[in-house]
Formats: C-alpha cells, sequence, structure tokens
C-alpha cells in the first residue's frame, strides 16, 4: 500500500498546470477540436471571414492552415487557391513562400515563372552577402529560376548558399539539377552520392543523374564501386554501433508488402518480456536513440526502433527518402502508424514479445503517427511522446484520438520545447488526466537527446509506467497436497 500512495504522489507532482481553451488562441481552439482535415478547413476559412476586419494577419494564418491541410492530403490545387487568399489578405515572406512552394510542387503550366515572381520581392537586398536566415528562401528563389528554364540563373543564385543547403537532401537534390542541365558533371555526383547511399540507390532520379553523369565521365563502372564501398562504410559504422550497443537489425514487411527495418534490442532472459516499438523521426540516426533504446531495455522491455518510410532500411522505389513523403502526408503517416503493429509482430518473432499488448513511443514528427496506432490496435498499452511536434492539420486528428480512445499518454520535454507547448497542453486536456502526465526535463537537447543529458528521465517514466501498464504477476505454483491421513 505505502508503494502505490508513493507512486501516486510521485506521479502527481509531474503534472504540469494546464490552461482551459478560453486561454488558448481561438485558432488554436479551432485547430485542435477540428478531428480531420475534411471538418478543419471550412471552419479555418469562416474563423478568417471573421476575424479578417480586426486581425488581418490572423486570418491570413488561418487561411493558410487551410492550404496546408490540402496540401498535405495531396489537393495542390486547393491548397495554392487558399495560398493565394493568405497573401493577398498579408504579403509577408512566410505567405508568400507558402504560395510559392505549393506552385512549384504542382508545377502547372507558368507555375514556376509565377513562383518566382512571388519571391522576388523578399529577396535579400545582398544576396551575395547571405546569412543562414535566408539561405532557404535564396535557395528556393533558385529553385524557382531552374523550373521555370534558367538553370545557369539557378547555379548562380545556389552558389552563396551552397555550404548551408549542402546539410540537407532535398536542396543537395535540388542544386544537382542545375548542374546536370550544365553538364557540370562531377559537381552532379558529388551533390548525389550521399543521397544514393541513403536511399540504398532506390531513388530513381537520383540514380538517373548519377549514372548518366557516370557515363560522360567514362567512369560508370567507377561510379557502381564508390556506391558498394560508400554503403558498406556507413552499414559498418552502424554495425560497430549496433555490436556496441547489443543490438541487431531485422527486416520486415508492412501489410501492403512495403519492405520495413527496424534495430531489436532486448534483455537478457527467457521470460516472456513486453515490447516498446519507438517510431524514429525521418532522417533521425540510429546514433541519436542509443540513450533511450539502451534505457527502455534497462527497463526490462524489448525494443524495436522502427526506420518509417523513406529513412534507415524502409526504403523502397516507392518511397526512398524522407522529402518523398511531400504532398501524401497523411498517406505517409497512416501507412507507418500500420507499421506499428508490423514491427510489434516481428519484434515478437524475434525475441518472443507478447505482440497483443506493447507501449509506443513517437519522437518529435511521429508524435501523430504513434498516436494514429494506438487508434488503430487495441495492444498499445500506453504511449509516450517525446518533445512532441505536429502540424496545423495533425493537432486537431490527435486529439480527437486521444479524446475517444484515453490511452495513457506520458509527454516528456525538455527546456527548448517551446513548440511544442501549445501541441502538449491540448493533448493533455483531451487525455485521461488521471492516467496521464507531462513531465519536462531541464536538460539541453530535443527529441531523443533529451535522454542522454537526464538520467532521471527513465526512473520517472518508470513509476509512471508501473502504476499504468503493471506487470503481470507470475503464476503462482501449486501447493502440495497432503497424503491423506490413517
Amino acid at each position: 500500500m505505502r508503494l502505490r500512495t508513493t507512486l501516486v504522489l510521485f506521479a502527481s507532482c509531474l503534472i504540469v498546470a494546464v490552461p482551459s481553451h478560453a486561454a488558448r488562441r481561438p485558432l488554436d481552439v479551432v485547430v485542435d477540436t477540428s478531428p480531420d482535415g475534411a471538418a478543419l478547413r471550412p471552419r479555418l476559412l469562416a474563423f478568417a471571414d471573421s476575424v479578417a476586419p480586426s486581425d488581418p494577419a490572423l486570418a491570413s494564418e488561418a487561411v493558410a492552415w487551410a492550404g496546408q491541410s490540402f496540401a498535405r492530403d495531396g489537393e495542390p490545387d486547393s491548397a495554392i487557391a487558399c495560398y493565394e487568399r493568405a497573401s493577398a489578405i498579408d504579403s509577408s515572406e512566410a505567405r508568400r513562400v507558402d504560395l510559392a512552394s505549393a506552385l512549384m510542387m504542382r508545377l502547372g503550366p507558368g507555375d514556376a515563372a509565377r513562383a518566382r515572381d512571388v519571391l522576388r520581392p523578399v529577396q535579400p537586398a545582398r544576396p551575395e552577402q547571405p546569412g543562414n536566415y535566408h539561405a532557404a528562401l535564396q535557395g528556393l528563389f533558385a529553385w524557382s529560376h531552374y523550373l521555370a528554364g534558367h538553370p545557369d540563373s539557378a547555379a548562380r543564385l545556389f552558389k552563396p548558399n551552397e555550404a548551408w543547403l549542402s546539410r540537407q537532401q532535398e536542396w543537395r537534390y535540388r542544386m544537382a539539377c542545375a548542374a546536370f542541365e550544365l553538364q557540370d558533371w562531377k559537381r552532379v555526383i558529388n551533390l548525389l552520392t550521399p543521397l544514393a547511399v541513403a536511399s540504398r540507390t532506390f531513388d530513381g532520379d537520383v540514380m538517373g543523374m548519377l549514372n548518366e553523369s557516370a557515363e560522360k565521365l567514362n567512369s560508370g563502372r567507377q561510379l557502381q564501386t564508390m556506391l558498394v564501398q560508400e554503403m558498406r562504410s556507413r552499414d559498418g559504422i552502424e554495425h560497430a554501433l549496433l555490436s556496441e550497443l547489443g543490438a541487431r537489425r531485422v527486416g520486415f514487411r508492412g501489410t501492403d508488402g512495403f519492405p520495413l527495418g527496424g534495430t531489436v534490442l532486448a534483455p537478457r532472459r527467457s521470460s516472456r518480456l513486453r515490447a516498446a516499438i519507438v517510431v524514429v523521426a525521418p532522417g533521425d540516426t540510429l546514433a541519436l536513440y542509443d540513450s533511450l533504446a539502451v534505457g527502455l531495455r534497462r527497463m526490462g522491455l524489448a525494443v524495436m526502433l522502427l526506420d518509417p518510410r523513406g529513412s534507415g532500411r524502409s526504403v523502397a522505389p516507392s518511397c526512398p527518402l524522407p522529402d518523398s513523403w511531400r504532398g501524401r502526408e497523411v498517406r505517409m503517416q497512416g501507412a507507418v502508424a500500420g507499421d506499428v503493429a508490423a514491427a510489434a509482430a516481428a519484434l515478437a518473432r524475434e525475441v518472443g514479445t507478447d505482440s497483443t499488448q506493447y507501449l509506443v513511443v513517437g519522437v518529435g514528427e511521429t508524435g501523430p503517427i504513434a498516436v494514429q496506432a494506438a487508434a488503430r490496435s487495441p495492444g498499445v498499452r500506453a504511449v509516450m511522446l517525446v518533445s512532441p511536434s505536429a502540424s496545423a492539420a495533425d493537432r486537431g486528428p490527435m486529439c480527437a484520438a486521444v479524446a475517444a480512445l484515453k490511452p495513457p499518454i506520458y509527454l516528456q520535454t525538455s527546456g527548448e520545447d517551446l513548440s511544442s507547448k501549445d501541441l502538449i497542453e491540448a493533448l493533455y486536456e483531451a487525455a485521461n488526466p488521471r492516467a496521464s502526465r507531462v513531465a519536462d526535463s531541464g536538460s539541453f537537447g530535443t527529441g531523443a537527446t533529451i535522454f542522454r543529458h537526464d538520467p532521471k528521465i527513465f526512473s520517472r517514466f518508470k513509476l509512471w509506467l508501473s502504476e499504468t501498464w503493471p506487470p503481470r504477476a507470475a503464476p503462482r505454483a501449486p501447493r502440495p497436497s497432503r497424503p491423506p491421513r490413517g
């Protein structure tokens, strides 16, 4: 009894006071109380109409969020219509970037030239002396020139920002497109080799430009040898980390046949283990999850780090890189949420866990996926969200799922997670407050890196989980029968 009382008191101190709807912006309330995109978009547009006379900036933001919802659902025409309306209300840099990006994603007749014109007024006065703040904006302007048929102008505009843009896969691809048109074959190979390795050569566009560039340099065989060596080198680094962690790679398939990959860590004991499925954030490396995975294993859980589609070993021609989600985010999130149950089944086959009940952990932008997985599967006994982030289009569905199912949710944050504050408040309001907790860590970092700097996180989480999902009691041994008297 004393232990139970201690657990309740300890867990209670983790609760963060959460304001009511009245304390949040009315626009946030509209977003958080709309269960899906079909309900969200008309409410946002109606809200914009109601506030436009008094607060044009807020009205523009609401219309832009409706555009974002359309875009993530694969409806580019409706998205552009919303972004046009938002820009007409407020022609700020953010609204122009929204509209130009949507135009270049749709790429209908005249869209690229129009995107270039939309972006021109917000370019810096001295583009030859860029700062990191303007790099993406200038890169987008350069990309509009390329798509409009001017690769030379694009290359010239890319050049001042190359050092910053080269850090991101999508910009490497875009700069390579301009270099390819200018027949700068060595530059194409330099820019695209990391993408070929990351996609394990499954990206058709990347491999097409690489192979043609190598042929122009009469080095096709050398290219293939180099790619094999680069992948082996990367796999070797990963294998060393796996050995250090006592982990191993596994492969399995989703219900639609998509090839999936994951990393398994399990305690060394023969009794049936409980399972934890951690949905890795797209583009994150295995090294970032060492402390999180090892900490869960020390709690007695068998862990599967699930690579989301387009990352790690979960790659195929239909989804070779994280950027391939663009324009179909809603569909891809749903697919990965379905992959969680497949990961639980694979973990059961590998180490003998119980696939009918497990913990799901979402990190950063995989928070909506973890909640959706809980809504789909009755086997999810608890959800841990670490530094959760979500688009305006995702927040309402997350809150609706949490409100309908009331799964126990543990929300782990750090001092750097200021952008997650509103989402965490909304989720906590929607959740079962007796079973859910908000735990803040004063450590540095965000996402999976929080666990490296604050060892007390796991002691707090273990106490909460023991209340929320108590381990099954071992079966009692039968009492020996007494021999009859006489």
